[in-house]
């Protein structure tokens, strides 16, 4: 009798469970980052004027305000900008890149309060004076746009001037706006290091070119004055340190150094007031 072969065909071994592996970033080319983010500010610009028609078209842009950026955060400047064809003029909005270190819900603030301006200035009413101080039509709309006025204030601050210190915005505002203060958030993929290292220039009428002469903010932050002023010069300045063997030495005004946090590109520390032997 012939002998059958028969296969024995086993049974599927079970799916092997699949790892959730989350999405990758995609890559950012270095050359858009400041585009993004000048994008992302339009945007937000455009949210601004839906909910509040008295603001104006206006022209947005970001980029480093020099020695400025300082003390300079951002800037409204009416009619600065006129179309190739024709006798349209346009108002502008300048952000400085280095004011995004401040990250992007401050940096809305900055945009409201700018904002606030470029209202005021449709309606043809008056919210600053030539020395910039803020008066009450300054702080009436920028309370509508959801502005708060920042801690820390001091008096003498205030009597100079006034109301600028509202550049915050308010708990009601930040949820009205998150999706915008979101994308700002995700396009700010670098901040800018401040020139802090320029040199003095010499001589004329003008003086010297050291930080403190720059222009400054219009939404500044605590002792410092809105943008349109000059601070009077500091020369008493000190040498600060940084953490490198041997440490590289600057010299600076104490008033940029309490300021701003100064990093070496090469220990990537703050530079510090250098200690008394």
């Amino acid at each position: 009798m012939p002998t059958e072969a028969v296969a024995v065909i086993p049974e599927p071994a079970p799916a092997p469970s699949l790892e959730v592996v989350p999405d990758l970033v995609p890559e950012v080319a270095v050359a858009k980052i400041a585009a993004g983010v000048t994008s992302a500010l339009v945007d937000a610009w455009d949210a601004i004027r839906a909910r509040h028609p008295d603001v104006p078209e206006a022209v947005i842009s970001m980029a480093t305000g020099g020695r400025a950026s300082l003390v300079e955060l951002a800037h409204f400047a009416p009619r600065r900008w006129r179309l190739r064809e024709g006798e349209d003029v346009h108002h502008e909005v300048f952000v400085t890149a280095e004011s995004l270190a401040d990250g992007a819900a401050k940096v809305f603030g900055y945009l409201l309060h700018e904002a606030t301006h470029a209202a005021n200035e449709n309606r043809g009413v008056k919210d600053c004076s030539a020395s910039q101080y803020h008066n009450k039509e300054f702080r009436k709309v920028a309370q509508e746009l959801g502005l708060i006025e920042r801690d820390g204030i001091t008096e003498k601050w205030k009597k100079k001037y006034g109301f600028a210190g509202y550049s915050v915005v308010s708990d009601e505002a930040a949820k009205t706006y998150a999706k915008e203060i979101a994308a700002l958030d995700k396009a700010m993929h670098a901040t800018r290091t401040p020139d802090i290292f320029a040199t003095r220039s010499g001589g004329g009428s003008k003086g010297g070119g050291a930080a403190e002469d720059a222009d400054t903010a219009d939404a500044g932050t605590e002792d410092e004055a809105p943008t349109g002023k000059k601070e009077k010069e500091d020369r008493n300045y000190v040498k600060a340190v940084c953490q490198c063997e041997p440490p590289a030495v600057i010299r600076v005004s104490p008033k940029t150094l309490e300021r701003r946090n100064i990093m070496c590109g090469d220990c990537m520390e703050n530079f510090a007031p250098e200690e008394s032997a």
